[in-house]
């Protein structure tokens, strides 16, 4: 049986005599003229001759072991353009005692007597990897100049009139958004996959045959239907929606090989090329979110109260002072309302051989701790945070003065890039004089890109002049943590976000008492200040204990009873967190625990011993009479 194999890849000329019907005519006409028919036909098109695993090919390789005897080609090129592949190719036709023919090349198994094959085969390869060099050549080139040669991604579109513009797409804008929200709101990749898929939002797939359907193209794309954590995941990487654009992200060594990884300092940047769907600091943050979710373990937010206004918004930095291990939300129903706690997971999951302890705290309880934790930080170290700004440590925010700045820079140096290639193009032209129309149609192109890229900055250069010029009436978003502090205090609760912003780590011991640590390095003397304001309020906090047994005219106390009158005097304690006052005064003597449980702690001391305690206790601290008065 005799075949005809013909082969078209995409780097190829397409004329027609190199077309796949034309290389059928050729062989067919061979065929013919010595005397036989092509019993079957063998194509690949759209494959390069590079890689030897295509379909046509390798079924037709398999032919060989059955019912095909003789294969007949255009030439060597078109049975692949790997040198030493194909010589390795053509030993194998002739250990199967079957034979191939290559017309143009005048070459025939049957009498394989010619020098010139391996000058030939080497000649198919250098012609392909010659092609590789010059596509890598042009799109590196373009890629240096800052060309987005793809589609934008999910959010942006190009302008119709002017592609090389990037333009924000409002409504995918907006999804792009909601993604960035829920993910700092405590949804990890599932979960905000899971809700963007019920709330009914259009994967980017079904965006893009939306538009491809509306400008009237046929396409074969496919298209998921429901959004994946991948999906998800890619999008909160990619640096394109804070108006960079960074390009040569990855690169091949070898033709149709793997492409490997660059490293960042090798891209090409390009700053506030295209206008920004999420700001700098909330993509930022959103990056070290993940890097503290991998470092922890944590995967987000399982969604014990989602829905809620403000779910879970201490998820990702509640710890167990004992096991390490985060504090799980879980939620309690009693016949007035649904409370909300935080549990040690490893204790809920194990039990106490494994924790010591529930590490019980109710967030209605946590949020008023951090609350007064931040308006006492708020007080004692004004000025220090002051100075801190809500960026990473030592990265300035660009005012808009600077980004006017960058601006006006990065349309000089285009304007200077145009005049460039513009010289570059006339001496071309010259040295080149015969092959003048395609070194115009090249430089045609990127003189459009450049130009284009112009205007695109200098309309961006515009807009952020005018946005100068209404700033003044508009509330101007807190740059420093001392000011997210006082919208926070002035709003009387933390958010997800403001949490990740402030709070660097809450760890909460046995008794349910959180320890909060805040970002940004607060330097030793502000330590210090906060250390000693909080030593100062809990020895009041001491002070008014003792002073309430002294003037206890029933001679007992009760943990009910104290909690009531310490919340009476402005210094609120729920009876649990009046447990270690208790036991203070027990080791002092000023009270023994008794066995009427009506009156479970006797005052022993007189009002006279209980004073000459509280001078001691002063002295020892530090403390002026005032304190005890």
């Amino acid at each position: 049986m005799i075949a005809g194999y013909t082969r078209l890849s995409r780097d190829d000329d397409r004329r027609n005599y190199v077309s796949i019907e034309n290389q059928k005519l050729i062989i067919s006409q061979y065929a013919s003229q010595q005397g036989i028919t092509v019993d079957r036909w063998y194509e690949d098109d759209g494959v390069s001759g590079y890689i030897f695993d295509r379909p046509g090919f390798c079924q037709m390789m398999k032919d060989l072991d059955r019912e095909l005897d003789t294969v007949i080609v255009k030439d060597f090129s078109r049975l692949g353009r790997h040198n030493a592949k194909v010589l390795l190719l053509l030993d194998e036709f002739q250990e199967r005692e079957k034979r191939l023919i290559a017309i143009d090349d005048r070459y025939d198994s049957e009498n394989p007597e010619d020098d010139t094959i391996g000058i030939k085969t080497w000649f198919n390869e250098k012609y392909v990897k010659d092609t590789s060099k010059k596509i890598r050549a042009a799109v590196g080139a373009r890629q240096r100049a800052g060309t987005l040669l793809m589609q934008p991604p999910f959010g942006y579109r190009r302008n119709k009139k002017k592609k090389e513009i990037i333009e924000i797409a409002p409504k995918e804008a907006e999804y792009v958004r909601m993604i960035f929200d829920v993910y700092i709101a405590g949804a990890g990749y599932r979960k905000t996959a899971d809700y963007l898929t019920e709330s009914g939002i259009p994967t980017p797939s079904m965006i893009r045959l939306e538009n491809d359907l509306e400008e009237g193209r046929c396409t074969k794309r496919r298209v998921a239907d429901t959004w994946s954590a991948g999906m998800v995941k890619d999008l909160l990487d990619n640096d394109f929606y804070t108006g960079t654009l960074r390009l040569h992200k990855r690169a091949r060594t070898t033709v149709h090989g793997k492409d490997r990884r660059i490293p960042k300092e090798d891209q090409y940047v390009f700053e506030n090329h295209h206008p920004a769907i999420v700001d700098r600091t909330t993509f930022d943050l959103v990056q070290e979110m993940k890097e503290k979710r991998d470092r922890n373990s944590y995967h987000g937010s399982r969604g014990n109260w989602t829905g809620a206004d403000n779910p879970n918004p201490f998820g990702g930095c509640l710890f167990c002072k004992d096991c390490g291990s985060r504090l799980t939300p879980i939620r309690r129903r009693t016949t007035k309302q649904e409370q909300k706690y935080y549990i040690c997971s490893t204790y809920n999951r194990k039990g106490r051989r494994y924790c010591a302890g529930a590490h019980l705290i109710e967030e209605r309880d946590l949020m008023k701790e951090v609350m007064n934790y931040l308006r006492l930080c708020r007080i004692c170290m004004h000025k220090e945070m002051a100075s801190y700004d809500m960026e990473k440590p030592g990265h300035e925010r660009k005012s808009a003065e600077k980004k006017r700045e960058e601006l006006q820079s990065a349309v000089e140096e285009q304007k200077i890039l145009l005049k460039t290639l513009l010289a570059q193009k006339i001496r071309d032209l010259s040295a080149m004089p015969d092959n003048q129309e395609p070194v115009k149609e090249s430089y045609d192109i990127l003189q459009k890109e450049i130009t284009a890229r112009i205007l695109g900055l200098e309309e961006r250069l515009e807009r952020l002049k005018n946005a100068g010029q209404k700033a003044g009436c508009e509330k101007e978003e807190p740059k420093t943590a001392s000011g997210v502090m006082d919208r926070i205090l002035e709003e009387g609760t933390l958010n997800r976000k403001d949490m990740e912003l402030l709070i660097e780590r809450i760890t909460v011991d046995e008794n349910g008492f959180p320890e909060i640590a805040l970002r940004y390095g607060l330097p030793d003397l502000a330590r210090e200040t906060l250390k000693t304001e909080l030593n100062r309020e809990e020895n009041e906090r001491i002070l008014a204990v003792m002073r309430l047994a002294a003037k206890e005219k029933r001679g007992f106390l009760s943990v009910k009873s104290l909690s009531e009158k310490l919340s009476e005097t402005g210094r609120k304690k729920t009876q649990k967190s009046v447990l270690p006052y208790i036991g203070m005064m027990l080791d002092m003597g000023i009270i023994v625990k008794s066995d009427n449980p009506r009156r479970p702690y006797t005052i022993v001391k007189k009002a006279g011993e209980i004073e000459r305690i509280m001078e001691a206790f002063c002295k020892d601290n530090g403390l002026c009479a005032a304190h005890k008065d």
